[in-house]
């Protein structure tokens, strides 16, 4: 049984999460712009990958050299010894003792996992699952989970990268210098010892200020810090009017982007494509919920249990509610404004037409009883 479609219908991560949970065995073709990649799966876990574009053996060659797990020397002359002894190039690189067997192994993985990351990449293209029994792979191979790949496989922060063949460089440590300190001879044990030094306090008066009287009993003033000295008040309201505007961004974005009172039919076009984008994401999870049950969600806050959306998926952008209604084969969708609903703001999709979800794309037509038809030359 083979089952096929396109990325832009079902991205790459769910079609593995999907082999995973049902943990099939068979390969998984995708084509895509400008090469071909083939993945196997054993039980939901991959033990093999290829493309088309690229042998095993060459993308071999790079991480074994890459990782110092072989020379570049030796490989080139394993591949000369190959093409006179004939057979397979990896049992050669073991049996002549180029490479160990468990750093093939190792070095399998990881070409594995690169070319597995590069196709996670991948936004267009038409992908097919041949389901069967058994599949072909290298004895030893450490499958690879789903969930390995796409923790591996997630984007990074951007790093600066180092030149090809330019070595590290240490880090620079500056030195300071520092003048060296004075040495003070010691004094002759005789020698008195001089008066501690106290510091003198002079008290400055302003022009025209009376003396502060003599005394135990002397004048205390207090003064007022002056407005400068009290910066938390411009800051109070900044960070109303922050949170104010966040709050309207979030609640009431398109009020924020297009608040002018002649931009309400861009504000109701912004409103729709929300609307729509929305649309998209509750038939992915719908859809999903119908691979793995067999049938469409009850209702949509079935699919916020299962994780497939989210709490906010359950009402549109503007805050209305979601009236759902499901039959065996369709769902349908329209927003409520009070009791009413939105008039030509609902939607509905049907399983008709799809590889995965329409039962008339697996029927088998049953084999003929009547006998064969024989023709004699």
């Amino acid at each position: 049984m083979a089952v096929e479609g396109t990325l832009e219908l079902f991205k790459l991560p769910e079609i593995l999460q999907l082999i995973a949970q049902q943990k099939k065995t068979g390969i998984l073709t995708v084509q895509g712009e400008q090469d071909i990649i083939a993945v196997t799966f054993l039980n939901g876990e991959i033990v093999a990958a290829d493309a088309l574009n690229q042998t095993v053996e060459e993308g071999l060659a790079q991480v074994l050299v890459g990782e110092r797990l072989l020379r570049a020397a030796d490989f080139t002359q394993a591949i000369a010894e190959h093409e006179t002894a004939g057979g397979r190039l990896l049992d050669l690189l073991v049996d002549r003792g180029y490479i160990a067997r468990p750093d093939l192994l190792r070095g399998l993985r990881l070409q594995t996992l690169l070319l597995l990351k590069q196709l996670l990449r991948w936004d267009k293209g038409d992908f097919k699952f041949y389901s069967g029994d058994e599949v072909p792979f290298e004895e030893g191979f450490l499958p690879i989970s789903v969930e390995e790949l796409l923790v591996q496989g997630a984007p990074a922060g951007p790093a600066r990268p180092t030149p090809v063949g330019v070595p590290a460089q240490p880090p620079v440590h500056h030195q300071v210098h520092q003048p060296p300190p004075q040495i003070t001879p010691p004094a002759h044990e005789d020698a008195p010892h001089p008066a501690p030094v106290r510091p003198s306090l002079r008290v400055v008066r302003r022009e025209g200020e009376p003396p502060e009287p003599s005394g135990p009993f002397r004048r205390m003033k207090v003064e007022t810090p002056p407005e400068e000295s009290r910066p938390f008040l411009p800051k109070l309201l900044a960070a109303g009017l922050v949170l104010m505007a966040a709050a309207v961004l979030l609640f009431r974005s398109e009020a924020l982007i297009l608040p002018f009172p002649w931009q309400s039919r861009e504000r109701a076009d912004l409103a729709q494509d929300q609307r729509a984008s929305l649309y998209l994401k509750i038939d992915r999870a719908a859809k999903t919920s119908f691979l793995l049950e067999g049938h469409f969600p009850a209702s949509l806050t079935q699919l916020e249990k299962e994780g497939l959306l989210s709490g906010g998926d359950l009402s549109d952008p503007q805050g209305h509610p979601f009236r759902y209604s499901v039959t065996e084969e369709s769902y349908a969708i329209e927003p409520l404004q009070g009791s009413q609903p939105i008039p030509g703001a609902e939607t509905s999709e049907a399983i008709t037409g799809n590889f995965f979800l329409d039962p008339e794309f697996l029927t088998v037509p049953t084999e003929s009883t009547a006998p064969p038809l024989v023709l004699l030359d």
